[in-house]
């Protein structure tokens, strides 16, 4: 999985099992669309900015800033 094709929509779950505890309790849906659907547009809304994404074998990270005018 590459960032690249995360932010286009494509599913693949880093941890199957986090992923089914979080449907079974209703706490997400299973598609896989948070970064695409969520974080993306959420981020921009809140900061007016783009998140980063940084991926490697093991981890991603994702940095999102506060707007130009926050403090």
């Amino acid at each position: 999985m590459t960032v690249k094709k995360m932010i286009a929509g494509q599913r693949s779950p880093r941890n199957p099992l986090i992923v089914e505890v979080l449907r079974d309790y209703a706490y997400a849906d299973a598609r896989g669309m948070g970064v695409r659907n969520k974080i993306i547009p959420l981020v921009r809304q809140s900061s007016g900015r783009e998140p980063e994404f940084q991926a490697t074998e093991d981890h991603l990270q994702v940095t999102m800033r506060r707007g130009a005018g926050s403090a």
